[in-house]
């Protein structure tokens, strides 16, 4: 009977987050239009990257599954039409990683040196970046997983590396009976099972969005 109940609780917290979900949407596309006419808006997306660092010193990549515009949208609507095929190893790799994030520091530092203090050409700079990297987010998750995108995010990667010990989920030995229907759930394909033997969930990519300890049919693994 208690197990029953946290797991409806846990489904009730889902719930509702599907809701803010829908919500940071609205947001999400209010940047990326309204960027469009007012190049200024672009400048959200500072909100979004200092808030996933300052997040993850507390929570690790929490900020990724519950604040960010981008995977709400990539949640709500684009795991609807996505095939959900396995991620290629090669877009989990960490030279993927690594390249994202260059490519990703290059192509700001560019515009800041383009923009000259021109915080409305700055600001259409980022707006661009945000379409072409959201058109790219589209393709991956309706072709593989609908978080494809978060696997390569270059702020997730941050995000992701200093709040990688942060809030993390664990994994009691004692219950788990290696089913592994928690890396089958994972949205990100973290090998939770791999963990295991540490105890606790130390990925990069997890964002701590809890749905393997929903699907565990044993319990065994809760916020640490």
């Amino acid at each position: 009977m208690e197990v029953l109940e946290r797991k409806n609780e846990k489904r009730l917290k889902m719930d509702k987050s599907h809701i803010a979900k829908i919500f940071l949407t609205f947001v999400f596309f209010g940047v990326l239009i309204g960027g469009l006419f007012y190049p200024k808006v672009g400048l959200f997306a500072f909100v979004c990257m200092i808030g996933s660092v300052l997040l993850s010193l507390y929570k690790g990549r929490y900020w990724c599954y519950k604040f960010c515009p981008r995977g709400a949208f990539l949640d709500e609507f684009v795991a609807k039409a996505s095939f959900n095929k396995n991620i290629p190893s090669v877009l989990k790799s960490k030279v993927a990683k690594a390249f994202m994030l260059t490519f990703f520091v290059v192509m700001m530092s560019a515009n800041a040196l383009l923009s000259w203090g021109d915080l409305e050409r700055f600001g259409k700079g980022v707006v661009m970046l945000l379409w072409v990297t959201t058109l790219i987010g589209i393709i991956l998750g309706i072709l593989f997983r609908a978080r494809t995108w978060c696997v390569l995010c270059p702020m997730g990667t941050v995000s992701g590396v200093v709040g990688k010990k942060r809030g993390t989920l664990k994994i009691d030995v004692q219950k788990c009976v290696n089913c592994k229907l928690c890396n089958k759930n994972c949205p990100m394909e973290v090998e939770v099972c791999y963990f295991k033997e540490n105890g606790n969930i130390e990925s990069v990519s997890c964002i701590r969005c809890e749905s393997c300890a929903v699907i565990c049919p044993k319990n065994a693994i809760e916020i640490a």
